[in-house]
């Protein structure tokens, strides 16, 4: 059982600089390179609690790479319209395709996630939607589509102070309805999110959660854990190739 009250603060070592950040980046991109040339196709996950700093996290995932090989997606939680749909329907019209990336900025579990919390669907339905989540993304594994999964943890007292900071600075309208009843009911979500997390951890598509108390921090701990789990996958030693790389462009 994932227990996100074990979530680990993160230690000064992931504190990277600017220009780390940047090799980081570049080395990203050499592993986005390997994996069109080579045909696999990468499916990243970004969830977490809200006022948690996703979107600044995609930005630092997405600066460097070559926008006609990747699209982020980022769906509402609910429309009428998808009532008429199976659970999946919206996320399978933006599947990539062979040696392509898709970001999904806020998933399939942040919906069952906000649908659990408002009380839309109930336990039966829910089980029924996480069967056909695994079952799709063991389905997509099999045949060259690599998963990633993300969650970005808040402790509450952090969460309140952005959600304070935004009403201060006038910027309210940017928390939904959803994001404040988030807040209000902190120890429900948790609960929800731990629930969730722990029944779609799985070999093939397991969760990382990361500490996001510190963006900064928070963004390179994720550029690391997703190098080091692309280079597995690619056998590539995307720092190598970087220092290479730079070495024949000076030798020029």
């Amino acid at each position: 059982m994932i227990s996100l009250k074990d979530t680990p603060s993160l230690s000064d070592d992931f504190l990277a600089t600017d220009d780390e950040l940047e090799r980081l980046q570049e080395r990203l991109f050499l592993l986005q390179k390997r994996s069109f040339e080579t045909g696999i196709a990468h499916i990243f996950i970004i969830e977490g609690w809200s006022s948690g700093g996703k979107g600044e996290l995609l930005k630092t995932l997405t600066v460097r790479l070559d926008p006609k090989k990747f699209k982020v997606y980022s769906p509402g939680l609910q429309t009428p319209e998808d009532e008429t749909f199976p659970f999946l329907w919206k996320f399978w019209q933006v599947l990539p395709r062979f040696g392509e990336s898709l970001f999904y900025l806020n998933s399939y579990y942040g919906r069952m996630t906000y649908l659990l919390g408002k009380d839309k669907i109930k336990k039966k339905e829910y089980l029924e939607n996480l069967k056909n989540i695994l079952d799709t993304e063991s389905m997509l594994s099999s045949d060259k589509v690599c998963f990633h999964k993300f969650f970005f943890h808040l402790n509450p007292k952090e969460q309140k102070k952005r959600f304070s900071k935004s009403k201060k600075e006038n910027r309210e309208w940017e928390l939904s309805s959803y994001d404040k009843d988030q807040f209000k009911h902190y120890p429900k979500y948790r609960k929800l999110y731990e629930e969730c997390l722990s029944d779609s951890h799985t070999d093939i598509s397991p969760w990382t959660i990361i500490n996001a108390d510190d963006l900064d921090k928070a963004k390179t701990k994720l550029l690391l854990s997703l190098i080091e789990s692309l280079e597995s996958i690619l056998k590539m030693d995307s720092g190598a190739e970087r220092n290479l790389l730079k070495d024949e462009v000076t030798g020029l």
